[in-house]
């Protein structure tokens, strides 16, 4: 639980990196999930709701939108969501009956049920049992006696080393022992292997994954590329955190704007600054972290949102600090101009004892709407609760 939790705090720190915003659900019936999680080796994750179910509605609005929620999921799981009152869930429930709203399933390709949970859920809990379910799923185990019996061909080793990246097993001296013996294996094949063999930036494989980018993306594709760039600088990054190795943050920048190209790069590597410093509980270097992330991505709505998060979750005694996150809530807000934003900038601008500003902002957002014909009660709620906190 221990790892778990630390791996928790991994994502939400670096949610900025996430594959979409929040939860990406596959659009076909649960048969066509099931079987695509098959072809890619994935669990499915299947949210079972009824659309009356108040926790399911809170659930599909505030966890599953969650950018943290997103990167974990959308890498892991093919996602479904199934009304269960209607056809595709009707016969879903046939198979897997469900008693109460939300249950939501972790199953396997051949839909073996890994993990059920029943009930609402936030997004700590929702990623704890995501991550159970994934370490519960471990495949290496089959693939290990063929290796310890002395199966070398490529592809026991490709499915082995995935297996234990998957479950988050240690595979890089296995991978390492496999490329040294020289196996008589193509180009494109050593190639493939050490894409899939590279999980952590901080090791000689990912180096051969710069010096070799374009061949790289000639095997694999550019997408596929990035994106495990992406997760291997992340692995990094979360090593670099855990054992409190600031050098480190500074090599994976560079790697980042290597693989990532200099614009992505220099955002990944601001942004994996900012997420060092504050576990390392260094104010200064934190704080001028945040401020370039933030000077470069001023139109970047996430980005800003993620910097003021982490004010206030770490540094919400630090008036100068606040004050920094205010102003960037309230420019998501510009960005981003929804009921959701303007609700995040009431609650982080009462932190920042800006009730004032915050009124302001309420009642010019309260007009435009009114303007427009809308409903105004939510802007009218707001005003009310932020004029109880004057004074």
């Amino acid at each position: 639980m221990k790892h778990l939790g630390f791996l928790l705090l991994f994502f939400i720190l670096t949610a900025n990196f996430s594959i979409g915003q929040g939860i990406e659900f596959f659009q076909g019936t649960w048969q066509e999930a099931m079987a695509k999680a098959k072809s890619e080796d994935k669990l499915m994750f299947v949210d079972s709701y009824a659309e009356w179910c108040g926790p399911c509605k809170s659930m599909a609005k505030n966890v599953f939108t969650k950018e943290e929620v997103g990167k974990y999921f959308n890498l892991n799981f093919v996602n479904l969501k199934l009304d269960m009152e209607k056809e595709n869930g009707v016969t879903f429930g046939h198979k897997y009956p469900v008693r109460a709203y939300p249950t939501l399933f972790f199953l396997d390709g051949d839909g073996k049920v890994v993990k059920q949970v029943v009930g609402g859920q936030q997004v700590e809990s929702l990623l704890i049992a995501a991550m159970d379910a994934n370490k519960k799923n471990d495949k290496s185990i089959k693939y290990e006696e063929k290796y310890n019996a002395g199966d070398r061909s490529y592809d026991l080793m490709m499915s082995y080393v995935n297996a234990l990246n998957a479950s988050d097993k240690p595979s890089l001296k296995i991978s390492n022992d496999y490329l040294n013996s020289k196996p008589n294996i193509t180009e494109n094949q050593r190639l493939a292997f050490i894409m899939e063999a590279a999980v952590d930036a901080d090791s000689k494989l990912f180096d051969v994954v710069i010096t070799e980018k374009d061949k790289m993306i000639g095997i694999v594709s550019e997408d596929i590329y990035y994106e495990k760039c992406k997760s291997a600088l992340d692995k990094g990054l979360k090593k670099a955190i855990e054992f409190e190795v600031e050098e480190m943050v500074d090599k994976l920048y560079d790697k980042a704007e290597k693989t990532l190209g200099r614009d992505e790069g220099e955002l990944w590597g601001l942004n994996a600054k900012m997420n060092f410093y504050v576990a390392a509980k260094n104010t200064e270097k934190f704080t001028s972290s945040y401020k370039n992330l933030a000077k470069i991505s001023k139109n970047d709505a996430p980005t800003l949102r993620t910097i003021a998060i982490t004010i206030m979750k770490h540094y919400k005694t630090d008036k100068s600090l606040v004050k920094d996150a205010a102003d960037y809530i309230e420019r998501v807000y510009e960005l981003n101009p929804t009921p959701d934003a303007i609700s995040e900038l009431v609650n982080v601008m009462i932190s920042a004892n800006e009730v004032e500003r915050a009124i302001k902002i309420v009642t010019k957002a309260k007009t435009k709407v009114e303007e427009d014909k809308k409903d105004i009660s939510v802007y009218t709620n707001m005003l009310d609760y932020l004029n109880s906190k004057k004074g």
